[in-house]
């Protein structure tokens, strides 16, 4: 990349392929020619731009169309010359990501008398590029959901992953069950379903996380009886045996009644201990998973199930090793040997793995070095099918955004040709970055902090309350159970 061509680093993220030629005079007025590739084309078109739009055909055209012959989902190539814009996708998703592209390009080309010619070729390194966000040590609105949704289409985000209960609170209401009515700001079954099909216009799939093992102090506050005894880290396991399976599969019933036929079940099934019925004291974890694989089948949709690995991996049952994404997780980049570790691990054993990824909820000033040390190292993993950026534990978005911005960046394209891409130092990384970013999020409304605190309501960090009249407090009841001499130690007060 010459000097002169600095712009191109503002590209998020970085095409896979790209030639630069020689510029020609800017437009003065846009023709739009084809299908609509986003839902508010003509709006963004207009307001990156700054041109108008007309149906004159002697205006700059920008065309926009299908050719799914190459066999590549996901793909596009992008031409801008001065007879004008081509965006082609290989299919849906990938149009719309070429537009995603162009619409950046005029956001730097904007205002200048000259535009460059471009020609870009790209396509994603991972076929699942998910981000989760934590609805059980969290709270978030059904507009901040489909802020975030939107967000995702602008870095060509593919998954929202929904980790929708845990010990603190319970970010779903459940029909005809108490679960989740102690939480003022837990979503609908009807919300899910509005926020499934939302998604989808924007080719972003929902993956909703029922945990069924540990982290269920929100479920055994209503139903003590199924508590088997305290997780790894405090919280709540379930008690292994047939009251906890029928429960368990009420609740993949429900959520699985508002997701389409094909979909991915996250049943979490980390950090927990192992407390057996009695009448399953044969049982073990392998045979967990087969049970709650079983019950997946049950419901006669084609759901997928996904689980975390957990610290020691989790024995996936050989004979459903084909039907089950088993997802080892490190977020802290001093761990980098752990994640060579589950690298090499499950690449090896020949199973469908993804990398979880993202920030823990003790990386307060957000995390991707992790992200990108994954992404990196797993490009060519056999069985790796894409990476989930966690944000545990926070809603604090609009301030750690950074983690999703900079992970989707290495998700699309681990090894860009930009200056920053390689730098291992955090300070000399966000020089290069942060404006970027900040550039981004001025560009694109959807991802600017003033925008997101306003849909978000109150910043809430395990289940509780933080800044303004009720800082301290809990959101429900339930987060005061299994945690509350952890959590009040964060918020005490000196005397």
């Amino acid at each position: 990349m010459s000097d002169s061509e600095w712009w191109l680093e503002h590209l998020w993220p970085y095409p896979r392929g790209i030639h630069v030629m020689a510029g020609f005079n800017a437009p003065m007025a846009l023709h739009l020619i084809g299908p609509r590739p986003l839902p508010n084309w003509e709006d963004d078109v207009r307001s990156v731009s700054g041109l108008p739009l007309t149906d004159d055909d002697s205006a700059w055209p920008i065309e926009c169309r299908l050719e799914g012959s190459t066999g590549e989902t996901e793909a596009y190539s992008l031409e801008v010359k001065s007879e004008g814009a081509r965006v082609i996708g290989t299919d849906e998703a990938g149009l719309a990501y070429g537009a995603q592209t162009l619409l950046q390009l005029i956001d730097l080309f904007r205002g200048r008398s000259t535009w460059a010619a471009v020609h870009i070729g790209d396509r994603p390194a991972y076929r699942k590029r998910c981000f989760m966000v934590d609805l059980g040590r969290s709270v978030y609105s059904m507009p901040l959901l489909k802020r975030i949704v939107r967000i995702l289409a602008r870095l060509k985000m593919n998954q929202l992953h929904l980790h929708l209960y845990d010990d603190q609170l319970c970010g779903l209401r459940f029909e005809g069950l108490p679960f989740g009515r102690e939480n003022p700001y837990a979503i609908s079954l009807a919300d899910l379903s509005a926020l499934v099909e939302y998604a989808a216009r924007y080719h972003v799939e929902i993956v909703p996380e029922l945990e069924g093992w540990g982290h269920v102090g929100s479920l055994v506050y209503h139903r003590p009886e199924l508590r088997g005894g305290p997780g790894m880290y405090r919280g709540s396991s379930f008690l292994i045996g047939e009251e906890t399976f029928a429960l368990m599969s009420e609740l993949i019933r429900q959520v699985a009644s508002v997701m389409p036929r094909q979909a991915t079940i996250h049943l979490g099934l980390d950090e927990a201990r192992w407390y057996p019925h009695p009448d399953l004291a044969d049982f073990g974890p392998e045979q967990l998973v087969a049970r709650y694989h079983e019950i997946l089948r049950q419901t006669g949709q084609d759901l997928v199930l996904r689980i975390w690995a957990d610290h020691g991996g989790r024995p996936v049952p050989d004979e459903n090793r084909d039907e089950i994404i088993i997802e080892p997780w490190q977020y802290w980049i001093r761990n980098r040997h752990m994640i060579d570790r589950a690298i090499g691990r499950y690449s090896a054993l020949g199973m469908r793995w993804m990398m979880g990824a993202g920030q823990s909820g003790m990386h307060m000033r957000g995390a991707y070095m992790a992200t990108r040390y994954w992404c990196q190292q797993a490009v060519d993993a056999p069985g790796v099918e894409g990476v989930n950026i966690t944000f545990w534990e926070n809603n604090n978005l609009d301030y750690n955004l950074v983690s999703l911005f900079v992970g989707a960046y290495f998700a699309w394209n681990p090894r860009p040709w930009t200056r920053f891409a390689e730098i291992a130092d955090y300070e000399t990384f966000d020089r290069f970055v942060y404006p970027v970013m900040r550039r981004w999020q001025g560009t694109f409304r959807d991802a600017s902090p003033e925008e997101i605190r306003a849909d978000r309501g109150p910043e809430v960090f395990l289940g509780y309350y933080v800044w303004g009249e009720k800082h301290g407090q809990p959101v429900a009841p339930t987060a005061t159970v299994d945690n509350a001499d952890v959590v009040s130690k964060m918020f005490a007060k000196e005397e």
